[in-house]
């Protein structure tokens, strides 16, 4: 949007307020500068030059970016669209360092010996000594970082056990393939047991949400025009994603002009969706099961109500959901730049935890996975926070009707 269309889209704000009990942080704080129709007041505002506060963008900084006052909208007013055009309106709201970490964050993953530098960080004591001696940025990052065990590398196609059922590539996000590995060789591991031939290609890239949302849109096209060429060049049946934030960046690759050809699925909606799930032999799980929709979760077609049916396959689970609202404050790298808010934020969802006291709390977006598991580890270190499709692989039980291996790329996760 330039600023114009801005302008156009923030007149349709009746400022009704019907909006204000679904935005996380006006819950927190009760004020208007931090609402949404609160917000959009001052985008009017900065852009007829009415005020020039350095508050303004304070405030607008504060915002998740959750959309959770678009599903309450009567009148349909697109507030993400407009809180990323303003950022990107501001030559001087992205700094050289933030552009670095965003680089950083969005390239290094894809590095093949990314993993065993930071298993290495950890291994010298390197992580504990910043952890004690590092400033407060370093010591947030470092309690976000997931403890990295050995694990297979990923490779770019995985042979399905016959019969063939199809054919389907995987998005691995960029931290997603440091942070949430084990939920991509879960969801191999599961897809190429129900006949689906998994393509991994390596020159895909990053989503380009983290870019998007912080003002970049122009890199973000970039990442867009980078990851359809790389897709659509594929024969496959479906692009899945285990990352809620990136299947909704990848689903909105259509306002950049770059659509792809291939319906995009996320993981859980796909298997559950499969058909094929009667061939999974899963052995009873008696411990209680917390399921934790992120606000992008709750953004898909089914709300992520194709978790639940997923996971009830499991014999004896105590399944629970948390409540369909609030935000964990991860929000890409919210958590980074507004640790304060993020924090509180946290805490209300911890507090809504507390009271089942489940063994394990299931959430499908990396980054609440990664913040949720940090806050759990301070007051509430037993319970694992994991991908739903890690809990579905790790109840297989024994062999399936037919199943074979020809190598190691067909069997992931240790299958023999």
């Amino acid at each position: 949007m330039n600023r114009q269309q801005i302008l156009a889209e923030a007149d349709r704000c009746v400022k009704c307020g019907l909006c204000l009990p679904h935005c996380p942080t006006y819950r927190i704080t009760r004020d208007e500068g931090d609402s949404p129709r609160g917000r959009i007041a001052l985008m009017q505002a900065w852009i007829g030059a009415a005020v020039e506060s350095p508050r303004v963008h304070w405030h607008l900084d504060r915002c998740l970016g959750c959309q959770a006052c678009e599903s309450a909208c009567p009148s349909g007013v697109k507030y993400g669209q407009m809180i990323d055009s303003v950022r990107a309106q501001q030559p001087h709201w992205l700094s050289l360092w933030r552009r670095w970490c965003l680089m950083l964050l969005s390239r290094l993953p894809y590095y093949r010996s990314s993993r065993m530098l930071l298993r290495i960080y950890h291994n010298i004591g390197l992580r504990s000594l910043l952890q004690r001696a590092g400033g407060d940025w370093l010591r947030r990052l470092n309690q976000l970082l997931p403890n990295l065990e050995e694990s297979p590398s990923l490779h770019s196609h995985y042979p399905a056990v016959p019969p063939l059922n199809g054919s389907v590539a995987l998005f691995t996000g960029c931290v997603g393939r440091i942070a949430d590995l084990p939920a991509l060789l879960a969801s191999i591991r599961l897809l190429t047991l129900l006949g689906f031939a998994v393509e991994v290609p390596e020159q895909q890239t990053c989503c380009g949400a983290l870019h998007q949302h912080n003002g970049w849109p122009d890199t973000a096209r970039q990442l867009a025009a980078t990851n359809r060429r790389i897709f659509d060049a594929l024969e496959v049946d479906a692009i899945l994603y285990t990352a809620s934030g990136c299947g909704i960046q990848l689903l909105e690759y259509a306002k950049y002009g770059q659509s792809l050809s291939t319906p995009v699925m996320d993981i859980c909606s796909f298997l559950a969706d499969s058909g094929q799930l009667d061939r999974l032999h899963l052995a009873p799980l008696k411990q209680k099961v917390l399921l934790h929709h992120p606000c992008s979760s709750r953004r898909i077609a089914d709300g992520g109500n194709s978790v639940v049916r997923l996971l009830r396959r499991i014999p004896d689970i105590q399944l629970r959901s948390l409540p369909r609202e609030g935000c964990c404050g991860a929000a890409g790298n919210y958590l980074l730049l507004q640790p304060a808010m993020a924090d509180r934020l946290r805490q209300t969802i911890i507090e809504q935890i507390e009271p089942e006291m489940p063994e394990i709390l299931a959430t499908t977006n990396t980054g609440c996975a990664l913040h949720l598991s940090a806050g759990l580890s301070l007051t509430h270190p037993a319970i694992r926070v994991i991908h739903p499709v890690q809990l579905l692989s790790q109840q297989l039980n024994g062999n399936l009707d037919r199943l074979e291996c020809d190598g190691q790329n067909s069997c992931p996760d240790g299958i023999d």
